[in-house]
């Protein structure tokens, strides 16, 4: 217990720490973008800094995330939550990158459940970012909600790239990735199933993925009522 407390704590504080260096190198290289003397090499050298702070701005927000979490830092505020809005919310937030790969993506159902709005958000765009960066051309993405007796479930379902089994128990494990070049091309933390995972057992959610390579991905996760 001692040892995961240290784990947490190491967790939490190099997140925070690390995240005022990887801004400023952001800033810096957002103003020295817009210098108008640079040649061609020092434009790619500058862009290519931009761009992995951006990739270290989104792993540490990821890794601040799962700390708060695992501390419960924040107030809980739970109130009856429609999943079909979160879900069309997130949708429309990742519309640019669906597009981009001529994906369709479908919202279907409705149903509550008592959480936090916040807390909805990140479990379905977490699950959305993966449906949409780890599909193919021309693809589709379907939600599924599902408004039962005693509980509601979500369903993500895409007819992406899908993942071998043997890859399958460690998916929620931090920054396991079953592809590292690719997720690195897609901007990929390694963080989002886990943090899926950590927002599924402060609800006391099932959570389950089911995969066939080639085929595509189905993640339900259970909600008692």
């Amino acid at each position: 217990k001692e040892m995961i407390r240290q784990k947490s704590d190491f967790f939490a504080n190099a997140s925070h720490e690390l995240k005022t260096p990887i801004t400023v190198m952001r800033g810096l290289a957002e103003l020295l973008l817009q210098e108008e003397n640079l040649n061609e090499r020092e434009k790619k050298q500058i862009e290519r800094v931009y761009k992995e702070s951006l990739r270290m701005g989104s792993l540490i927000s990821d890794m601040l995330k799962i700390s708060k979490l695992e501390r419960s830092e924040e107030e809980e505020h739970r109130e009856p939550i429609e999943l079909r809005e979160v879900a069309l919310e997130a949708a429309a937030e990742l519309a640019p990158a669906a597009q981009a790969k001529g994906l369709s993506v479908s919202v279907e159902g409705e149903g509550k459940v008592l959480a936090e709005y916040k807390k909805m958000f990140e479990l379905i765009q977490n699950l959305l970012s993966n449906a949409v960066h780890y599909n193919k051309e021309n693809g589709w993405i379907r939600v599924e909600i599902v408004d039962g007796e005693k509980d509601v479930t979500l369903r993500v379902s895409d007819g992406g790239i899908g993942i071998e089994k043997e890859h399958l128990p460690r998916l929620c494990e931090r920054f396991y990735r079953v592809d590292k070049s690719r997720s690195k091309k897609t901007g990929g933390t390694g963080l989002g199933l886990a943090i899926v995972k950590h927002i599924c057992v402060l609800y006391k959610a099932k959570f389950s993925i089911e995969s066939e390579f080639g085929v595509g991905t189905n993640v339900t996760v259970i909600f008692d009522k």
